[in-house]
């Protein structure tokens, strides 16, 4: 289960460079460099996509915001499987209510998966992450990727300081200078190009390295066996499909909720009432294992 530092974390809203060039002054290497949740990309690199009823935890108040996500690129975090304590106490929100809903699956987890959120609503993963996805064993071939991130670094770094700082672009620990990257390269429209250049070098290691990475995004959604707190599943292009609530949110003392939901979902037929989260939990599993058995 995430720590408090690591909800303040994810759900803190970063510039898309203070991301990008988080890394090099901590001197972690390519472990630490962020890589982005794009559907485009993913979709140019896997057009196969897999779609599938996942599940998001929230509360009455932010029901209305998943209307106006639907059938659209941003992405947000879902689950196949989690604990009915999570549901009503909520991950990121106060909880009390379950979307669930058809979704494009961009990235599947046993666990939490501690994405970072840029102005941008795009979601960043660092590479660590996807180290240990699998379990203990690092996946064949995982070490071809790294290598791919450690030369495009060394390349933009070369690229876009050496006419600024000559010989010392080539003598200094490269992910160092990416991590100072702002205070060298002070032109926004250069730090612009050089997030670009990112994002298509990023495109090309992942795409040179599909096999491995689709295994790492893709193998849980093909299993969905989880024996802890939640799993994380990164989704877009959603479809509301029910609200899953507890039948005390239709007394008096819970109008106001009630009517956050209605004006989002008006259909009676849209909201089912539960005498527990336990139940949610039961059925939100049974949904997860029947529909992966077909």
């Amino acid at each position: 289960m995430k720590s408090f530092v690591q909800h303040l974390k994810e759900f803190a809203i970063n510039s898309t460079s203070d991301i990008v060039f988080e890394v090099g002054s901590q001197g972690q290497g390519s472990s630490a460099l962020k890589i982005p949740i794009s559907p485009s990309m993913f979709k140019r690199i896997w057009p196969d996509t897999i779609r599938a009823t996942v599940f998001h935890s929230t509360d009455a108040e932010n029901v209305a915001g998943l209307k106006r996500l639907e059938g659209g690129k941003k992405s947000i975090s879902g689950f196949f499987s989690m604990m009915a304590s999570e549901m009503e106490g909520g991950i990121a929100t106060d909880g009390g209510v379950v979307v669930e809903m058809e979704a494009d699956i961009l990235v599947s987890s046993k666990d939490d998966i501690m994405s970072q959120v840029d102005k941008a609503g795009r979601r960043w993963v660092e590479m660590s992450w996807f180290e240990f996805a699998l379990g203990r064993n690092v996946p064949a071939g995982y070490n071809k990727i790294e290598r791919g991130l450690n030369v495009l670094i060394r390349e933009l770094v070369l690229k876009y300081l050496e006419p600024i700082m000559g010989n010392k672009a080539r003598t200094e620990p490269e992910f160092y200078l990416w991590g100072n990257m702002k205070r060298h390269l002070k032109d926004s429209k250069k730090l612009s190009l050089v997030i670009k250049d990112y994002f298509d070098g990023v495109e090309k290691v992942l795409k040179s390295n599909k096999k491995v990475m689709g295994e790492i995004f893709y193998s849980y959604a093909k299993k969905r066996m989880n024996d802890g707190a939640w799993d994380e599943q990164v989704v877009n292009n959603i479809k509301v499909k029910k609200i899953h609530v507890l039948k005390d949110i239709f007394d008096d003392d819970n109008k106001e909720a009630l009517e956050d939901i209605s004006s989002a979902y008006p259909k009676p037929a849209m909201i089912k009432s539960w005498d527990s989260f336990k139940d949610v939990e039961t059925y939100t599993k049974k949904v997860a294992k029947t529909e992966l058995s077909k």
